[in-house]
């Protein structure tokens, strides 16, 4: 593994670390669940590199090593860490390793950001782990409710606070850019989430045409099954399978929505996800 700064067209840079196969002929992206640093997918990305693939993750700005300088002085929002970061990457890997075939992995947000991005028509395939709309009604019950009042009420006076959202104080998750906190909360308020707040001509998901797996998990109490299927379904002109993991498949009580890039995996879903990146 190597880890490389790549300069966005924005002029700041971003932490990624690479995997290389040489020769390969196919790379796989993986953009990265909120909050969640790059270090989280190493092991998985360790094994989908000695199956002969290369591999390449990254911090989005503000996070892990892509965090150069105080969190409250970031201005960027939550469509940045697509347009600039995820594309900027994308841009890298055909500079680099021109030819190869790309596949975009993204985990919760980051099967969202691929939507927001110009850059993911390059893609060969897609695939999104758990990736789903935000929308707070997607969700039952009490946890329904208290998702509302996080981003109505508890959330925005934490920003207000800190200057950016304390992530690690409430989940354990990286804290967050102010801006990336309050566009994700706007979205996850609204029915159509991002799609009621950004203009039809800054949305791609329409242009994608790559087959695409979705992959929606039991239990997910991120992610919703009928709020997976709701986002693949945006992507409206790919060749989307679906596949709904249950824990029992796998000899385990549960999976969880970050449980999957968890080693104790390896030799049961982590040979699926190759099977659909392959």
């Amino acid at each position: 593994m190597k880890t490389v700064e790549i300069t966005t067209d924005k002029g700041y840079s971003i932490s990624a670390n690479i995997y290389e196969v040489p020769e390969s002929k196919n790379t796989l992206i993986i953009s990265s669940a909120t909050g969640v640093k790059q270090s989280y997918y190493k092991k998985f990305a360790e094994f989908i590199a000695q199956t002969g693939i290369s591999v390449i993750t990254f911090d989005y700005l503000g996070i892990g090593k892509s965090l150069k300088q105080p969190l409250k002085n970031l201005k960027n929002n939550t469509v940045d860490w697509s347009k600039t970061d995820l594309s900027s990457v994308i841009a890298y890997v055909e500079k680099y390793n021109p030819g190869t075939k790309i596949t975009l992995l993204g985990h919760s947000i980051g099967g969202q950001l691929i939507g927001l991005s110009p850059s993911s028509t390059a893609a060969h395939k897609i695939i999104l782990v758990a990736a789903q709309s935000g929308y707070w009604k997607f969700w039952n019950g009490f946890q329904k409710y208290k998702l509302w009042s996080y981003w109505k009420a508890f959330f925005p006076l934490l920003i207000k606070m800190f200057g950016y959202l304390p992530s690690k104080r409430i989940s354990g998750m990286e804290n967050l850019p102010k801006n990336v906190a309050n566009q994700w909360g706007s979205w996850c308020l609204s029915p159509n989430y991002l799609f009621d707040h950004i203009e039809e001509q800054n949305l791609f998901f329409k242009n994608i045409t790559a087959p695409l797996t979705s992959i929606s998990i039991e239990n997910d109490h991120f992610a919703p099954r009928k709020a997976v299927e709701w986002l693949a379904g945006k992507y409206e002109n790919a060749s989307v399978k679906r596949i709904h993991l249950m824990a029992k498949d796998f000899n385990t009580n549960d999976i969880g929505h970050f449980g999957i890039f968890r080693d104790k995996f390896k030799d049961n879903i982590w040979p699926l996800l190759l099977k659909e990146i392959d």
